[in-house]
């Protein structure tokens, strides 16, 4: 499991907006706890509409000027924090197909581990209609993802919650929850929660884990609560013993809900205000390639 134990180099994305700033400020505070390096990431969308004649960019040299602008200010963004945190290593990148896309290429090209991405908090109305950035990375992104909160200031890591809800990859989960407790001279405190359908299979998951913790150095506490609403409990959990952070396994429940209803990745993001980790293996299948851009389909004249 030495890739889950290991945490070299982090991708932030930023949107030179507020929501990013505490993104970037934690990419820098866990970089240097793990000795690892910052991608500083950027999208530029292009933008297409299509006709009869085939599609056709809208707008190349303001796209174009999107472009220059993003660079000079990431460069700006770079050199700053190179100045502040002469200690670690700073690489920009900027992006021109989907977001997904682009850092799902950067994550293969240079190994990245976690993505850290800003979020303002609950979702509106065109969030649900369009997907909000992050949490199209979220969803579309081929490694971890760590949501920042965007007036979360939390960048240490001492309280760690560390649900056992579903059975994918906990063992994997529960390595990377060591490491980061580890670093972060902090404690993991181990929450089992199931419904009432697969109480048996996560009570004796859990109770396995528990066990694997009680043979190792990290510092633990462990309770199981019997749920259905698993967001809701998990987002009161965090609150009423004001954790720092809350390590996720990445398999969504009830995604069969209706379009305006809130799955379960919906609800933990819209009802928590701490920093949110969604272990995703990097072995996971590519993700199918999405096209650039949005497409305006123009009927034919007639």
């Amino acid at each position: 499991m030495e890739k889950h134990t290991k945490i070299k180099t982090i991708l932030v994305a930023v949107d030179f907006t507020e929501k990013t700033d505490s993104a970037a400020i934690l990419a820098v505070h866990m970089a240097r706890r793990h000795n690892a390096r910052v991608i500083l990431f950027h999208n530029v969308m292009n933008f297409f509409i299509i006709d009869r004649t085939g599609r056709q960019m809208i707008g190349e040299d303001t796209v174009n000027k999107h472009y220059l602008e993003a660079e000079k200010s990431l460069e700006l963004i770079k050199n700053s924090l190179q100045q502040s945190y002469s200690d670690i290593v700073f690489l920009k990148s900027i992006g021109t197909d989907t977001i997904t896309n682009s850092i799902n290429k950067i994550v293969e090209e240079e190994s990245v581990n976690i993505v850290i991405t800003g979020t303002s908090g609950k979702q509106g109305l065109r969030e649900l209609i369009l997907g909000s950035s992050s949490y199209q990375i979220l969803k579309g992104v081929n490694c971890s993802v760590l949501m920042m909160p965007e007036n979360c200031k939390q960048y240490k890591f001492e309280k760690i919650l560390v649900p056992v809800r579903v059975l994918e990859k906990l063992n994997e989960k529960l390595e990377i929850s060591k490491l980061i407790a580890e670093k972060n001279k902090g404690f993991i405190s181990l929450f089992g929660i199931s419904g009432d359908e697969n109480f048996t299979t996560i009570r004796r998951a859990f109770i396995k884990i528990r066990e694997s913790l009680k043979g190792s150095e990290t510092e633990h506490y462990a309770s199981f609560t019997v749920s259905n609403d698993k967001a809701v409990e998990i987002s009161k959990a965090s609150k009423d013993a004001e954790f720092d952070l809350i390590i996720l396994n990445y398999q969504d429940e009830e995604s069969w809900k209706s379009f305006f209803s809130e799955n379960f990745f919906k609800q933990i993001i819209n009802n928590t205000s701490v920093p949110l980790l969604f272990f995703k293996d990097n072995d996971i299948p590519p993700q199918d390639s999405e096209p650039a851009g949005y497409d305006i389909t123009l009927p034919f004249p007639g």
